[in-house]
């Protein structure tokens, strides 16, 4: 691994230290399953480790180890570094979701209860689709992707019609 990141990771809380290691350590995984660089241009990535820990996932250290972006600047580094100085793990304890009560109709109840069903749907397809990811071949990514188009277009293609 590159000592330059090593060296970043050790700036952070050692809990945070061992989470950020095995997600870098895990680029080999993915080089070892066939994997190439995922071809991100950003730090946004929509897998689960991002999303529940704040931190740089493997897609993240794997584009920036071996794909044509260095994501992990300076600058990145010490954003991410700040969150536990300013709070501690406090960031994690803080963060939840606030539900604000309007006066609504039944239809606008309704409609706010089938997007959140459409929501939890895209989202359970992401986490399947990251466990695959993670845990599968290529082949097997591919299968599910085909399975997931097959499954999907017949509906899309109502929809458009």
């Amino acid at each position: 691994m590159d000592n330059e990141i090593v060296g970043e990771i050790q700036k952070f809380p050692y809990p945070i230290q061992k989470l950020l290691i095995k997600e870098a350590c895990a680029v080999m995984n993915r080089i070892e399953n066939g994997k190439n660089a995922p071809g991100l241009t950003s730090l946004d990535c929509d897998c689960l480790f991002i999303s529940k820990y704040l931190l740089p996932c493997k897609h993240i250290f794997h584009e920036h180890m071996y794909g044509s972006t260095k994501l992990l600047t300076d600058d990145i580094w010490r954003t991410f570094q700040n969150m536990f100085e300013e709070s501690g793990f406090e960031i994690y304890e803080r963060r939840e979701q606030i539900t604000i009560l309007v006066s609504r109709t039944e239809e606008q109840r309704r409609t706010d209860s089938r997007r959140l069903t459409v929501n939890e749907l895209m989202e359970r397809v992401r986490d399947m689709y990251w466990r695959v990811e993670e845990s599968g071949s290529a082949e097997q990514v591919d299968s599910f992707i085909e399975n997931l188009e097959r499954s999907l277009n017949p509906i899309l293609r109502e929809e458009s019609e």
